[in-house]
């Protein structure tokens, strides 16, 4: 697995963050919402647990990368959690390093994109006690 790891970052003064929340239950809440979100959606979500890396789209070479986890896919997006806070509107370069399927780099309804261009379309704060974590809506952009 590939190490980008800067230095300072308050989530990585831990082990890997993806081996910590895929232990993680997902809550009967959780559930709820996805079973009613899938009957309102017009393209459904695909189910994965996926380790990520994710950090700005910007001209500069030492954007500050995140570890996460992809939750599920689409053809059109995905939902990331991240120990990093990013706006709405915020243009990200989302990369699998570790997946269970086998990735591919275009459309493909099967299975996720091993890197991508999305933008946050909304996040929320996911409560824990030892730690922050992120759950972000992203929509491919190209």
């Amino acid at each position: 697995m590939d190490k980008i790891r800067p230095t300072g970052h308050d989530c990585f003064n831990r082990p890997s963050i993806y081996k910590a929340w895929r232990r993680q239950p997902i809550g009967e809440k959780m559930k709820a919402t996805l079973e009613k979100e899938d009957r309102t959606r017009a393209v459904p979500r695909n189910p994965i647990e996926a380790a990520i890396t994710c950090q700005l789209y910007t001209s500069h070479a030492n954007g500050c990368a995140s570890e996460g986890v992809m939750r599920n896919f689409s053809m059109e997006g995905s939902y990331i959690e991240t120990c990093h806070q990013f706006k709405s509107g915020t243009i990200l370069i989302v990369r699998i390093v570790k997946n269970p399927l086998k990735t591919s780099s275009g459309a493909c309804v099967d299975h996720p994109r091993s890197i991508c261009l999305a933008e946050v379309k909304w996040y929320h704060e996911i409560a824990e006690k030892n730690a922050n974590r992120f759950g972000l809506g992203l929509r491919y952009l190209v």
